[in-house]
């Protein structure tokens, strides 16, 4: 038999024998729901929100430098991004991000390509002290790691819309209103409104009902007595 045909046996047999069924994988997300609270008076300075709601899911990931081993050679994650994921229950992350082991007597000296693979905390001490990696099964990560710091990802999906309190010009009341889309302003949806206090102090915007009981260039007295934002 030739040494490339011997060879690519052996990473057949190697990699097949860890195929067995893995870990039950579900990705990390929370949703985040609220709007500002009514009936009750409020107080917002010039620049602060006046009224805020939300219905968005969060994900998370993070950047992470590890190796392991696994198949007899040592595989390394270089500053890897991984989408925070439960493992088993466990606390973790996964990445599609392909890395590579070095060179083993297993591997006749030759990079061994992980495509796939997760690293997680399997007894809930708030440390990644274990793996599954596509092809190479389980592996121990010796030592262990620190649990990241998870971040908000680009995969956050979602809206929030707010009111902005922008001051009082004579008997003017100026308010912004901004929308967001995946923490993006939506350009079309980023527009001033002015009441005139001469005219009424319940103002009405998109449904919203306000009662203004003090305004001037520093700040709002308000209570939000009706309606909500459509989201």
């Amino acid at each position: 038999m030739k040494k490339n045909n011997l060879l690519s046996l052996m990473l057949i047999l190697i990699l097949g024998a860890s195929c067995a069924s893995g870990p039950s994988m579900m990705a990390f997300s929370e949703r985040m729901v609220g709007e500002t609270e009514s009936s009750v008076e409020l107080r917002a300075y010039v620049g602060d929100i006046v009224f805020s709601k939300f219905d968005y899911t969060e994900r998370f990931n993070a950047r992470i430098t590890t190796s392991f081993k696994a198949t007899g050679g040592t595989y390394k994650a270089n500053d890897v991004l991984y989408t925070r994921t439960l493992v088993n229950g466990g606390d973790g992350g996964c990445t599609n991000t392909t890395i590579y082991s070095g060179g083993s007597l297993m591997t006749y000296g030759m990079d061994v390509p992980l495509a796939q693979h997760c690293l997680y905390d399997s007894d809930g001490d708030g440390s990644l002290d274990k793996g599954f990696g596509q092809g190479i099964g389980d592996f121990k990560l010796k030592p262990q790691l620190p649990m990241p710091q998870w971040v908000q990802s680009a995969e956050t999906t979602g809206t929030k819309k707010e009111l902005i309190y922008q001051g009082r010009d004579g008997n003017t009341l100026r308010l912004r209103y901004r929308e967001f889309y995946r923490d993006i302003v939506r350009p079309s949806y980023d527009q001033t409104v002015e009441y005139n206090l001469d005219e009424a102090t319940e103002i009405t915007f998109r449904g919203l009902g306000i009662t203004i009981v003090e305004a001037d260039n520093q700040y709002l007295l308000y209570t939000i007595n009706s309606g909500t934002l459509q989201l």
